[in-house]
């Protein structure tokens, strides 16, 4: 072992992303890479108590796609460091282009994201996942076998593309220790000029349409 798992896992979550807004855009830029048209920015809050007041609380980020979803091997490779599908340089034509996009600038974030994507449509999604907790204590040394498993009901309810999507995929971050916006409204904000200066002649010719919901 040249570098314990619990260091190297530290290192990994400080690199690359300044802020939770680029690391949203990377996975957008996946998204947009696997063709998908429709890509929705959706973020769920919790309500918390403090003395007298109750407040909103951003829970978790979730960011849905229609694009061509992944099989078993496909989403293997995009949960690891240093893989990916986009390695040929014939595939180079995004910002996810060294295989760290999706683990890199989810963990930046979260201590914990979790993918379900689908290719016949959105109940034969299959599931698999990476927990920084499990990655620094030992009990996690390689990326889970993907495997069939129901998306949860609130996010199909959630979601305005995942029903009407053949295939698809949806990246959700929780345990947000690392995003210092706190609200669903605070992301939106940071989010939308950087979203829309990267991706504006996707929209503009219609070939994307990228929504925000909380």
């Amino acid at each position: 072992m040249i570098i314990p798992p619990h260091l190297a896992i530290k290192s990994l979550r400080d690199s690359g992303y300044k802020n939770a807004a680029s690391a949203i855009a990377e996975l957008m830029d996946n998204s947009i890479q696997h063709k998908a048209k429709n890509v929705e920015l959706i973020c769920i809050e919790k309500e918390e108590r403090i003395k007298q007041r109750v407040r909103a609380r951003l829970e978790n980020i979730v960011v849905v796609d229609n694009g061509t979803g992944m099989d078993k091997e496909t989403m293997y490779k995009a949960l690891q460091f240093g893989n990916g599908t986009n390695l040929g340089i014939e595939n180079q034509k995004g910002m996810g282009k060294f295989g760290m996009g999706l683990p890199s600038s989810s963990i930046s974030q979260a201590r914990k994201v979790e993918v379900w994507s689908w290719q016949k449509g959105y109940k034969s999604a299959l599931y698999s996942y990476l927990d920084v907790s499990q990655i620094e204590s030992g009990d996690l040394i390689d990326v889970p076998k993907a495997k069939a498993k129901a998306i949860p009901k609130d996010l199909v309810s959630m979601s305005k593309i995942v029903k009407d999507s053949n295939s698809g995929t949806i990246v959700l971050w929780s345990e947000l220790d690392r995003c210092n916006w706190k609200t669903a409204n605070s992301i939106f904000k940071h989010s939308e000029d950087l979203i829309g200066r990267m991706y504006r002649y996707f929209i503009d010719s219609g070939e994307v349409k990228i929504n925000l919901l909380s």
